[in-house]
């Protein structure tokens, strides 16, 4: 027999309410789930020495970087029982002169991170030697600038003392060949291809100002005829004697002594007016010498003219600048 049925046991479809279906996502691309995992695995996986030892010297770093005190550290609650107040100086007041200001610390003394395992004052004993060795640095290097600027002027110096020397030269020919001109003929006097002058006056008797060239000369003179008496002697043996020979050959062939002549001889004297003369500078022995030219013969040295008057219309002046 079949049993009954009731109303409790069958379905009330009427009744019945659905839940909503969740919305369809979208399906996740292999890229993004790739992506997705990287993240998940990052997050899951612990930290390196390294981070964390970065994390910590940051930390480290951001707190002795705050000059505040923390009121919750043991310290600060210490001080507050004892009486400080926050912003005010440590320590008993003092009194202070009008202007002058608290000498009292108002934040704790901050800390500095020894990394280096040496003692106490080597850092001080550090600096010391580098400012030192800065400082010697310094030094040489200002030395050699000084010793570069000496150099370039000394040089200059040279420079301009060898071309005065040279002007100076050419101021004493320019006197001698003015003094010959005023005592020998015009004609002699101007005509150097034919003329081979010799000084026949005694060295003391030239003037000072050019007396130094005619010494030179008369010395390379001597230098060269020693030179070609010694030639002439080596190229004989000295030991030979020829009887036809007479004496000027004998001399010529140094198998007598020459005589000395009086001009070579008072090449040797002492001469304290031309010794005094030739200590002077380069410069001060041109300008006397271009003086003189102006002086003595209205001769202007820079302009390589010889005026008709003392006035010397047309000349610029008497340096060498004033003819630039």
């Amino acid at each position: 027999m079949a049993p009954a049925s009731t109303a409790d046991d069958e379905d009330d479809y009427m009744n019945m309410t659905f839940e909503e279906a969740a919305p369809n996502k979208k399906a996740e691309t292999l890229t993004q789930k790739k992506k997705r995992l990287a993240r998940e695995a990052e997050q899951a996986q612990p930290k390196s020495k390294a981070q964390l030892a970065e994390e910590e010297r940051k930390k480290r770093e951001e707190a002795l970087n705050k000059t505040a005190l923390d009121t919750s550290s043991k310290g600060y609650k210490m001080m507050a029982a004892l009486g400080y107040k926050a912003g005010s100086a440590l320590g008993a007041s003092r009194p202070t002169v009008d202007g002058e200001k608290d000498s009292r610390l108002l934040e704790p003394i901050g800390l500095e991170m020894k990394d280096s395992r040496s003692g106490i004052g080597a850092d001080a004993e550090k600096k010391r030697k580098f400012r030192e060795e800065v400082e010697a640095q310094q030094d040489v290097d200002k030395k050699r600038k000084v010793e570069a600027v000496d150099f370039r002027e000394r040089q200059q110096k040279e420079r301009e003392d060898k071309r005065k020397e040279g002007q100076m030269w050419g101021a004493m020919k320019v006197c001698e060949r003015l003094e010959e001109e005023e005592e020998a003929d015009v004609e002699a006097a101007t005509d150097a291809a034919d003329r081979t002058f010799k000084h026949t006056k005694p060295l003391r008797g030239v003037n000072v100002l050019w007396r130094t060239l005619i010494k030179q000369r008369a010395i390379n003179e001597r230098d060269r005829r020693m030179r070609y008496d010694l030639h002439q002697s080596l190229s004989r043996r000295p030991d030979y004697n020829d009887p036809e020979e007479d004496g000027e050959e004998q001399i010529a062939f140094a198998k007598k002594p020459a005589t000395t002549e009086e001009e070579d001889v008072s090449l040797d004297e002492e001469d304290e007016e031309l010794d005094e003369f030739e200590a002077l500078e380069v410069s001060d022995k041109l300008d006397k010498l271009v003086a003189y030219l102006r002086e003595r013969w209205k001769y202007c040295f820079w302009c390589k003219f010889r005026y008709p008057d003392e006035a010397m219309d047309g000349c610029p002046g008497i340096t060498e600048e004033a003819h630039d």
